[in-house]
């Protein structure tokens, strides 16, 4: 039986990306990474499954719908051809969002949803992070919807409520208020600024949007249905949206503050939309 070490240089020499061979490796050896280094010399405990994982890959498939796992901010997600697998950037998004949760509310606990949650790894990372929160994670696919619920099993926290509709609807229709809203919503126009690889694989439902804008003034057109008065809404957008949704946040939000921030690449990626009433109150009272 081959080493790892001896699979791993014959497999970049396929031309395979070296963090999808190691990908591989970690799983079929069930093996952390710091794990994999130490046992680099030793034979590939289940070979078969390497090389189909592989050969799945150069047939044009993705490693992470091979194994049914992905790693968003080192936690693994259940995932299939159901749902998108997760990017780097939305774990960025998941990290400032906490950060500005903690600046607006401190401990108090407080309503959150993730919208078009799909696999549930932005909404349920918070859940862990952020406990006393009660949370809803929605979308409108009852198959994402299956994934996001085998996901929720493994997140210990019972303030976890999972509904199925269309954007915003599920909430208006149970008349949910929120303090926070994520949503990472399809923004892609043109399918052919698309790689083959993502359009082969990822579900088009959750890439697709004709205008881009489409589910964002969605959210935005309404929002004042499920938003409290003192509120944070964040999102993903494309690097190329910023002029249009700040037209969209000026014609709904006139009373919100918007702030558009870039990813580690330095491209804009993440819109934060928040309203501070209190403070407002607070000004007008010490101005009498």
């Amino acid at each position: 039986m081959p080493t790892n070490r001896q699979v791993y240089f014959s497999a970049i020499k396929q031309g395979i990306p070296r963090e999808v061979v190691n990908f591989a490796l970690q799983e079929v050896n069930d093996y952390s990474f710091f794990d994999l280094v130490e046992h680099y010399d030793d034979e590939v405990i289940d070979y078969q499954s390497f090389v189909d994982s592989m050969n799945y890959y150069l047939g044009g498939g993705m490693i992470e719908y091979f194994f049914h796992k992905a790693y968003f901010l080192s936690q693994p997600f259940y995932v299939n051809k159901n749902v998108l697998i997760p990017r780097q950037e939305t774990e960025q998004l998941v990290l400032d969002t906490i950060f500005k949760i903690k600046q607006m509310y401190g401990e108090q606990p407080i309503v959150i949803a993730d919208v078009c949650t799909g696999s549930g790894v932005i909404g349920l990372s918070i859940a862990k992070e952020l406990r006393n929160n009660t949370y809803y994670l929605t979308d409108i696919d009852k198959e994402a919807i299956r994934v996001c619920k085998i996901n929720c099993h493994d997140v210990d926290n019972p303030n976890i409520n999972i509904l199925k509709g269309d954007m915003l609807d599920p909430l208006i229709d149970n008349e949910i208020k929120l303090d926070v809203l994520l949503c990472n919503p399809p923004y892609i126009s043109n399918e052919k600024t698309i790689d083959k690889k993502t359009w082969d694989n990822e579900p088009h439902i959750a890439l697709l949007a004709k205008p881009a804008t489409k589910f964002y003034e969605k959210i935005l057109s309404n929002y004042q249905k499920v938003m409290n008065r003192h509120f944070l809404m964040a999102f993903e957008i494309g690097e190329d949206m910023e002029k249009s949704l700040r037209d969209l946040v000026k014609k709904y939000c006139p009373n919100a503050t918007c702030s558009f921030e870039q990813d580690i690449y330095g491209k804009t990626r993440f819109l934060f939309i928040k309203q501070q009433w209190y403070i407002i109150f607070l000004v007008v009272t010490i101005w009498k």
